[in-house]
């Protein structure tokens, strides 16, 4: 082998060690806007604008952000001395993590998820259902195709989520109390699910505001997503 190609090797070797370095120290975030009420909003991270006019509804991609405490702050929209949350995210290397602006504008707060990662299981799908609407009941996710049969065996209550290993397939489902099939709060279809992904399901809005959705989307790291706007 000759000095130049030793050289070559030795350097591509010194550029993926400093890659796995700098990706070992991160954590990766991302941003749900789950409050009806609430105006669009500006996401600030040690004064650092991240997330910029996210309306309601809106799920970012998972961004990394090197671990250690932050400060976070969530403004309105355009104006970053209306501010609705400020407090202090400690975020461990390696960690994954959802944080909802979630309950009403007069009492907004974040509510935090982890997860070890990604899934990698060729032959199954993960789904993580997030039950985000402040006024919504206990519910139960059932598989119309597969003879209404229930998915959450505890059902599932505000503030919390559960997790879904299933089989790839087009997802059909019914929203509905838990201990009931009807009324149907809400369906889901039109979503298929492959092996070796994750995909999310968060409960959104209100019953008494008539805002109530399921939010569906597959969870992706985005490099530099999380980066200044």
């Amino acid at each position: 082998m000759t000095r130049f190609n030793k050289s070559v090797l030795i350097a591509a070797a010194l550029m993926l060690s400093v890659s796995a370095s700098a990706q070992m120290s991160d954590a990766y975030v991302r941003v749900v806007h789950a409050v009806a009420d609430a105006p669009n909003v500006d996401v600030y991270v040690d004064g650092t604008k991240t997330v910029s006019n996210a309306p309601f509804k809106a799920i970012t991609p998972y961004g990394n952000v090197p671990a250690g405490s932050h400060e976070v702050k969530i403004t309105a929209a355009g104006d970053a001395n209306t501010v609705v949350f400020d407090g202090k995210l400690d975020l461990k290397a390696g960690t994954y993590y959802t944080v909802a602006a979630v309950g009403y504008l007069a009492n907004l707060k974040p509510k935090i998820f982890t997860a070890d990662g990604l899934n990698t299981d060729p032959g199954r799908a993960e789904i993580n259902v997030y039950h985000l609407s402040p006024d919504g009941p206990r519910v139960q996710a059932i598989a119309v195709d597969l003879n209404n049969a229930a998915l959450l065996p505890k059902g599932l209550s505000y503030g919390n989520m559960a997790t879904l290993m299933v089989a790839p397939m087009a997802v059909n489902l019914n929203i509905v109390p838990f201990g009931a099939t009807t009324p149907v709060v809400k369906n889901v279809a039109g979503l298929s699910v492959a092996g070796g992904k994750t995909y999310s399901l968060f409960a959104l809005g209100t019953l008494g505001g008539k805002s109530f959705d399921v939010v569906a989307t597959e969870d992706k790291l985005e490099t530099g997503s999380m980066s200044g706007k």
